[in-house]
This record gives structure tokens, sequence and C-alpha cells, in this order.
């Protein structure tokens, strides 16, 4: 099953492709080798990482996507695979002629559930200040979220879980660089739902920029946010200040969050697969409803699906 994601973090490492198995060497040391069935995402943090072409075909054609890496951990580039999906140029078509009040009312739908995980964020790293009043805000999002309430929302949450002091900064250290991280795993995962099943990631229904290839993709991606502030919390509550292996591998582990869909409980990378085939389906009915996962974690919002 898709569901690992493969991090190269160190220097000076060559990656080639044995009998269903991507092996990662150093010089002659073969320091360890993952079957290609079960990598989801290739991360390349590191600089200096050689890969051959055997690799990354191989990876495009199992439905996995690598991403290169810049400072701060925020991706510059992806492998995408584009040939996947059996109705390609049917469901381009479709995506290309949604209406404005399909792509707002997905839009609004969106905003609301992200809005709601924000609040069970707060919950679950004891906030609980400002639960009520994100929850309120949730329910006033309108079609296209015209008011933006869901800045509305972040200007409150961003306070209440990290402090008065704190600012969402992509190119920031500290904090920043722990929620870029582990944005950039759970985008991944998107990308590739949104690929696999056939869509266009550069046409998206709300982000809307002509230098961002992937505006599907932070789209449908907004709920699963809040589910990597949690765990970035958890990690800083804990005297965490450095993005070191042992707390990336924590971050790595979002993929199996449990969520709750129409399958049942999933890890939240085969949830994004679910969330894309109903987008699909939605798009060809014609009719703007979604399946948006349900995060239903323990007290600490961090159950994870083996």
């Amino acid at each position: 099953m898709l569901n690992r994601l493969l991090e190269i973090a160190e220097e000076n490492r060559y990656l080639s492709l044995k009998r269903g198995f991507i092996v990662v060497q150093q010089g002659e040391q073969e320091l360890g080798s993952v079957p290609l069935d079960d990598i989801a995402v290739l991360l390349l943090s590191a600089q200096g990482v050689t890969i051959t072409k055997n690799v990354l075909n191989a990876l495009a054609e199992k439905g996995c996507i690598t991403i290169f890496c810049g400072a701060n951990y925020i991706p510059l580039s992806m492998v995408l695979p584009i040939a996947s999906h059996t109705y390609f140029t049917k469901i381009i078509k479709t995506q290309i002629n949604a209406t404005e009040p399909f792509k707002k009312r997905i839009w609004q739908q969106v905003v609301i559930q992200k809005i709601k995980n924000q609040a069970l964020s707060l919950k679950y790293c004891y906030k609980e200040k400002d639960v009520k009043l994100i929850e309120k805000i949730s329910s006033m999002v309108k079609s296209g979220d015209p008011d933006n309430r869901e800045a509305y929302a972040a200007k409150i949450y961003w306070k209440a879980l990290f402090g008065d002091s704190f600012v969402r900064d992509k190119d920031g250290v500290g904090i920043n660089a722990f929620l870029n991280y582990g944005y950039a795993i759970m985008r991944a995962g998107m990308v590739r739902a949104i690929c696999s099943h056939g869509l266009i990631p550069s046409l998206g229904v709300h982000h809307d920029n002509n230098l961002n290839q992937f505006c599907l993709a932070d789209d449908l991606f907004e709920i699963y946010r809040p589910i990597v502030d949690t765990f970035v919390y958890k990690l800083i509550e804990k005297g965490e200040t450095e993005l070191k292996p042992e707390n990336k591998k924590v971050l790595a582990s979002l993929l199996k969050v449990k969520v709750r869909t129409s399958e049942g409980e999933s890890p939240a990378v085969q949830s994004m697969q679910y969330m894309a085939s109903s987008f699909v389906n939605a798009l060809e009915v014609g009719k703007p409803d979604i399946e948006l996962p349900i995060w239903e974690g323990n007290e600490d919002g961090i159950t994870i699906v083996e």
C-alpha cells in the first residue's frame, strides 16, 4: 500500500532501483532499501542527492510523487505522475468547465471544515478559551467565503495556539520550519491523490495564482493543516526547537493520522484519495458536494492508523 514517506535528509546519498526496491547508498556502502510499492512520497530535503531516471520513472508509474525541497523545507519542485487515470481527458474537460457557483460552494465546504478542525486543534492542545468562538465562525461561512471568515478565524487561531507574538511565515524558522515540513508532507499526499484521479493540480476552486502549479491541492489540503499544527504544537510543548531527524519521523507519521470517511476509519493519505474521487464525481454530476474526512483523534488528536 502506498502510505510511506521516504525522506533523504543526509548529504551525498545515491538512490537506485533494484528488484522492486529503492536502494540508498553512500559511496559503495548500501545503507538500506525500501519496497517501491510502499512509497507514497519521496522527499529530497538534502541538497546533495544523486537519483537515477529509472527511479523517478518507477515511482511515477506507481503513483508516487517526488519532492525537491529548498531552504526551510519549502518544496521547490515535484515530479508527478500524469498518465495514471483512464478517463484523463474527460475529467480535465469537466474540471475546466466547472462554474464559479460550483467552485464557490466547494470552497465554502472546505473552509467550514478547516475552521472546525482548527477548533479541534485548540481543544487537543488544551487551548479551550477560543474553541467556541472558532466553532461559531465556522457557521458564518458563506458560499465562496466573501467575508473572508477563513482569515478572521486564522487570526484568532494562531494567537491562541502559539501566542500573541507568533506570525505565520513560510520563510521563517523555529515553529514555522516545523509547520513547513509538516505541510509539505500533507500537501504532497494531496497532490498525489489529485493526479492519480486525472485532475489538473493547477486548476483550483479558490486558489488562483499563475505562479502556483498546485492550486487545487492547496484548496483541498486546507482541512488537514490543523492536524499538522497539532503535531507541531505537541513537539514544541516538549521543548523541541530544532527540526531533528526524530522530529521529522514524528511529522512523517502525519500521513497515517486516523480520520473518518465514508469507507470507515482511514489514514489521512488514503482519505485524500476518497476526497479526490468525490471531487471528480461532483464535477461529473454537477453537484458541488464532496467528501470531507472527519478528524477524530484521541485527547491528544494524534491517533495513528497502522
